[in-house]
């Protein structure tokens, strides 16, 4: 059932790096660089996800370097792609998108803040703080979406990255009944993660329209 969830998984996040990604390209030249950077932050976030979801499925063999290179990966997918993706759900949903140096300077701090708390031994601190402060953004920009449909879909995928966070996920703050079942939480993240892209492709074209 594992196999089946990071399946899903992988086909999730690539689905919705691709839906961020053509999106990015389809904009217009003559439009603001900034959206196209917000959609492809997007991406990377969700290919970064992918790549944990592939490491895991086909490197199945025991070692200390495969070990390794699936806890790099999966650390990557974790505390990297996930803030990264809700900040550009947040900056889409405020319409104050960012340039390309700022994104790179905060994905370089998400890597140096995970680095130094990691030495500091408060990793698991961390690793809750991840979860709350990911489920509070996504949350937060459905809030700050005023267009009602915009506003379902955001809301939507706020709830189901939440649950996948709150309750299953690394950092779960709540007691999980189905505990034992670890194919929770790729799966509740493959159904989680197209719709988030989907709501700041939708965002991030309405207020380009809105602002004509």
């Amino acid at each position: 059932m594992l196999s089946l969830a990071l399946g899903a998984l992988l086909i999730g996040a690539l689905f919705a790096a691709l839906q961020l990604q053509n999106s990015a390209k389809n904009l217009t030249k003559d439009q603001a660089d900034s959206p196209r950077t917000t959609l492809q932050a997007g991406a990377l976030s969700a290919l970064f996800i992918a790549l944990s979801a592939l490491a895991e499925l086909l490197l199945t063999q025991t070692g200390s370097d495969i070990e390794t290179l699936q806890r790099m990966l999966a650390n990557l997918a974790y505390y990297a792609a996930l803030p990264l993706l809700a900040t550009a759900m947040l900056v889409s949903a405020r319409n104050a998108h960012w340039e390309r140096p700022a994104w790179g300077r905060w994905l370089i701090g998400l890597f140096a803040l995970f680095e130094l708390l990691r030495r500091m031994e408060h990793g698991e601190l961390y690793t809750q703080v991840v979860a709350v402060f990911v489920s509070a953004a996504l949350l937060f920009a459905a809030l700050l979406t005023h267009e009602k449909r915009l506003r379902g879909v955001t809301l939507i995928a706020s709830i189901n990255m939440a649950i996948a966070l709150l309750l299953t996920g690394p950092g779960a703050l709540l007691p999980n009944p189905l505990d034992d079942n670890d194919y929770l939480y790729p799966l509740l993240l493959a159904g989680a993660l197209p719709l988030i892209a989907s709501a700041i492709k939708q965002t991030v074209l309405f207020n380009l329209q809105k602002n004509r």
